[in-house]
């Protein structure tokens, strides 16, 4: 089973978004926290379960995950997105664990393709992903950024890996502000995980912090976490 976990903060108005389109993927059946995994095994579909982790914020990201009563809501109020990603990892019961933006839509299938892994103990990635705005720098630039998490076995947006992975490096890490998927990523791949990158399947994600703080900046204060040291504060952009 796919353990599919969104940490949100103030995230009101793309996780419904987000939401619909995970339960709108073909040839999928989600299981409600009070459903055994079991009971569906033999349903010949993809079997997935959805865990929204919400920090409390200035609005009513919450209350919008509440109207999906399929989803597993925790709420409380979290130190940041590497806490929120560990309670909603405690909380799965998949083999295969997908970490999910907010504000970033798989394309259909996505999940069917993930399922392919299920046999798998040793693998992590990422996947290709398109710009949500239809502009030649958008593209460029995340044509740039896919090439980059290839070579570099770095990711955005989501990371996918099996439980044993994510055991084995003991979650992400909740004192880094930033710069803790790389570490997560990094320390795997010590342990022997292997690298999967899905360049036949993507997602969308949100280029609202590029068009924000602007694509040069962004992209020079990534490089720098990457080749130096990550940064000490994280600016939000909403």
């Amino acid at each position: 089973m796919i353990s599919i976990i969104i940490p949100a903060h103030e995230e009101e108005k793309y996780i419904s978004i987000s939401i619909e389109d995970i339960f709108g993927q073909t040839g999928v059946t989600f299981i409600g926290k009070d459903e055994k995994p079991g009971d569906f095994a033999k349903s010949g579909k993809t079997l997935c379960e959805l865990t929204v982790v919400v920090t409390h914020g200035n609005d009513d990201t919450a209350g919008a995950v509440a109207k999906y009563p399929e989803v597993n809501l925790i709420a409380d109020d979290f130190s940041g997105v590497s806490e929120a990603r560990n309670v909603g990892a405690d909380v799965s019961r998949g083999d295969i664990f997908l970490f999910l933006d907010a504000d970033t839509i798989l394309k259909d299938g996505f999940l069917k393709r993930l399922d392919e892994f299920k046999n798998a103990t040793d693998f992590i990635g990422t996947s290709k992903l398109l710009p949500d705005i239809n502009t030649a720098k958008a593209k460029f630039f995340m044509y740039c950024n896919n090439i980059a998490h290839m070579v570099s076995k770095t990711s955005m947006a989501l990371i996918f890996c099996h439980r044993n992975v994510y055991g084995a490096v003991g979650g992400f890490d909740e004192r880094m502000p930033a710069g803790e998927d790389l570490k997560f990523i990094n320390i795997a791949l010590k342990n022997r995980a292997r690298f999967k990158y899905l360049g036949d399947i993507s997602a969308v994600t949100s280029m609202r912090r590029f068009e924000t703080n602007g694509y040069i900046k962004t992209a020079l204060e990534w490089m720098g976490g990457y080749f130096f040291k990550p940064a000490e504060h994280y600016d939000v952009v909403r």
